[in-house]
């Protein structure tokens, strides 16, 4: 399997999913084997039981001093993590590297090809480390490792536009009206537990995850959005393509969006990455963790 590929099996079966129509195309982020009963939150492989839903609440208190998301853009490998302290940070995709540093609130993936590239990192997480995890992250896991699953306090990262057991709907759907807050162009979520607006970057849910919890105070780092041909903070010269150039007006929409409502709830919204396209939304540069 090529690095930045899903095994061919996963691209037939999207594929076959595709054809099947619009609206029902994700029911492939649970199929084969992976059932999630939402009532009960139990999460089942293969028709076992593998563990029980943790609510996003207990994983990250409300009211902290600060919650950072923390991205993996290259800005991070000359920046002094350990100044955000324990118990701070969300920490996305490949920044899971940085548990040895810092304790986090939540380790989050939602894009299953980071699974199937860096299951080993992930796998070997502590097994107390909270996880927020999307459905189809979840199946990518249990395929290779159900296991490694167990014993871990897993929330949900669930797309509101696309429910599990659902058809697609859109956002402005008249059952969405409470929880979504909609800008000139972006969207986001204001009820975390019940799904997010997806962008096109785990960072993007995690601010959604931050801002439900009202700190003092969130800090994004990491989340650079200028560089994605260069290599990741954590990689060497073998890297994986990324995809946020081609989703780039959404991803910026939908920050734009989070500013403007973390100006609304009084909580201080900074940028730590002095290359961020970010700063172009006027988010304040944050020097905390510059050298």
């Amino acid at each position: 399997m090529a690095r930045s590929d899903r095994p061919l099996s996963r691209k037939l079966i999207r594929l076959g999913f595709q054809a099947m129509g619009r609206s029902r195309a994700h029911r492939q982020d649970l199929w084969p084997g992976l059932a999630i009963d939402r009532a009960s939150g139990g999460v089942t492989w293969r028709g076992r039981l593998l563990f029980t839903l943790t609510a996003p609440a207990a994983m990250i208190p409300a009211n902290l001093p600060l919650i950072a998301a923390v991205g993996s853009g290259p800005s991070l490998k000359n920046q002094r993590i350990e100044a955000l302290g324990d118990g701070t940070a969300i920490l996305c995709n490949g920044a899971a590297s940085l548990t040895d540093r810092i304790r986090p609130l939540a380790v989050a993936v939602e894009d299953e090809r980071f699974v199937f590239r860096h299951h080993a990192m992930l796998a070997a997480l502590p097994r107390d480390i909270p996880l927020l995890l999307s459905p189809a992250a979840i199946r990518a896991w249990a395929e290779r490792d159900p296991g490694s699953l167990e014993n871990r306090p897993i929330a949900l990262i669930e797309n509101l536009e696309r429910p599990l057991g659902g058809p697609r709907r859109p956002l402005s759907a008249p059952a969405l009206r409470d929880i979504v807050l909609r800008g000139h162009r972006g969207a986001l979520s204001l009820a975390p537990d019940q799904g997010v607006v997806i962008t096109g970057t785990v960072a993007f849910s995690a601010v959604q995850f931050a801002l439900a919890a009202a700190p003092r105070q969130i800090l994004l780092a990491g989340i650079d959005l200028t560089n994605d041909a260069e290599p990741r903070f954590y990689e060497g010269t073998d890297t994986a393509p990324s995809g946020l150039s081609a989703g780039i007006e959404r991803i910026l929409a939908g920050f734009g969006l989070a500013r403007e409502a973390a100006a609304r709830r009084d909580i201080a919204i900074t940028c730590a990455s002095p290359v961020s396209a970010l700063l172009g939304l006027g988010y304040p540069l944050d020097d905390s963790l510059t050298p």
